[in-house]
């Protein structure tokens, strides 16, 4: 069920308009042959392998990580509506991570994402990981706003709940079965705040694989893993567990040009991220054989193209963004486009200040966009920072600063100080994987972590001050 305060799904409707075109020989006034010539017969059609009785033509329409970028939802409906005209039995899933991004996923948590994406025609889903950015609670309530079947193997709340609608699903195209069974990352609670997955289980990926699929081959011609894993977990399943066909994977944003193959021949693909390319599968199931035949795979790229919109999409997605449009407020200026490389030092200066601490710390998974040169407002900030997360002082022995702090001090490092750090809340939760530092002190600041940043910019008209060059690009990985 929709949440009160949202605008019911408007459903769209598409129809294909065939023409037959009859011509007729204009009638003859002279006069009448000794007999009519035979009529020309009407030219029977080459079967398509639509309609072939030996092999029946399917389509997988596939998106991931789309992280609540509406500015390509209307062209990704087109391209997708285009491709069911084309092909009647066609599929549209997704991978997972629809949230989390852009303002209005930010503003309103999440759920206007699945509104929008109930307009879009998927006939199936996944849950990633940033569907728990909000906290498990909210997982539930997008699976209740989502009309499309959210599949998840493997996740449970905290009452044992598993999240989704079902884990699998037996969905038939053209009379043929295909089963799609949904996988989560079980490495959630290290890619989450504490409270926002506490409690909550998640079995190993390969596990659930392993448990699985022997299930639903049982009972589905086709066996699909729809995953929210990575392309390193698909490919670890692919080489390991028989009877796959087909991976449609997210989490990484790996842009696959083409399938990767497995050793046993179960293929494997990733649509990028976005929505900023759409991945498109042909191919046959062979009646007789039972098998694939003539697998094409392709991305339809959507980033940089002037394509067709859906207007029904395109409306929606103008509705929400008009919501939120008080914070393209400008608040600063910047010379040159700032990388996440070039971000990261700014930000750790920043929650520095902010804290008075002796360093700042900005995780580089936490930067989630680039600014471009010229005004920088509001949105832009939030854009870079979509998390609520709040600023936290983590206190660490000498021993456990990383050494790229000590470098920084030189002479002056203390290995018998304790030096205080400036980060986000969610590096606080995570200090073990960060500092490997899992009982050093923390203290939340209860300050927003993007105010802090938003407040700055503003009072500074930039990420710097007139006249100053900018920090060096900051090569540094975090662990992951």
């Amino acid at each position: 069920m929709a949440l009160p305060h949202r605008t019911p799904g408007v459903g769209l409707t598409l129809a294909l308009l065939l023409t037959l075109a009859c011509s007729a020989a204009p009638a003859d006034d002279g006069p009448a042959p000794a007999a009519p010539p035979p009529p020309t017969p009407t030219p029977t059609p080459t079967p398509t392998p639509a309609a072939s009785d030996a092999r029946v033509h399917l389509t997988i329409v596939h998106t991931n990580d789309l992280h609540a970028h509406l500015e390509n939802f209307a062209a990704v409906s087109q391209i997708e509506k285009n491709q069911r005209a084309r092909s009647k039995n066609t599929l549209l899933l997704d991978g997972g991570d629809c949230i989390t991004g852009t303002a209005v996923s930010t503003v309103f948590q999440g759920t206007p994402i699945f509104e929008v994406m109930n307009l879009m025609g998927y006939d199936a889903g996944t849950i990633g990981n940033h569907e728990f950015d909000h906290g498990w609670k909210k997982v539930h309530e997008f699976v209740d706003v989502a009309k499309h079947p959210v599949l998840c193997a493997n996740a449970k709340d905290p009452d044992g709940k598993p999240f989704g609608d079902a884990p699998w699903k037996l969905l038939e195209l053209g009379g043929v079965k295909i089963g799609v069974i949904g996988m989560i990352t079980e490495n959630v609670p290290t890619l989450t705040t504490a409270k926002a997955s506490a409690g909550c289980t998640f079995e190993p990926y390969i596990d659930a694989a392993r448990r699985l699929v022997p299930e639903v081959r049982k009972q589905a011609d086709i066996v699909v893993l729809l995953t929210h894993c990575g392309v390193e977990a698909d490919a670890a399943v692919a080489g390991s567990v028989t009877g796959i066909d087909l991976i449609v994977g997210g989490h990484s944003h790996t842009k696959l040009d083409r399938a990767l193959v497995s050793p046993n021949g179960t293929r494997t693909v990733q649509a990028w991220e976005y929505g900023k390319a759409v991945g498109i599968i042909d191919f046959d199931w062979d009646l007789k054989e039972k098998r694939i035949e003539d697998f094409k795979y392709r991305l339809e790229q959507v980033e940089g193209r002037d394509l067709p919109k859906d207007p029904v999409v395109q409306k929606a997605v103008d509705a929400w963004q008009a919501k939120v449009a008080s914070l393209d407020e400008v608040i600063g200026k910047t010379q040159a486009a700032l990388s996440k490389k070039l971000l990261r030092p700014l930000l750790e200066r920043i929650y520095k200040e902010a804290l008075g601490a002796d360093f700042g710390f900005q995780n580089t998974g936490g930067i989630r966009e680039t600014i471009k040169a010229g005004d920088i407002s509001v949105t832009d900030i939030v854009a870079v920072l979509p998390f609520d997360n709040t600023l936290v002082k983590i206190r660490l022995k000498g021993d456990q600063v990383p050494e790229f702090n000590r470098r920084e001090l030189g002479d002056k490092f203390d290995p018998a100080k304790e030096y205080v750090f400036a980060t986000n809340s969610y590096v606080g939760d995570q200090r073990e994987k960060y500092f490997r530092a899992k009982d050093a002190p923390v203290e939340d600041m209860k300050v927003s972590m993007r105010e802090a940043v938003v407040q700055w910019v503003r009072k500074h008209g930039g990420f710097i001050e007139s006249g100053k060059p900018l920090p060096e690009p900051d090569d540094r990985t975090d662990p992951r």
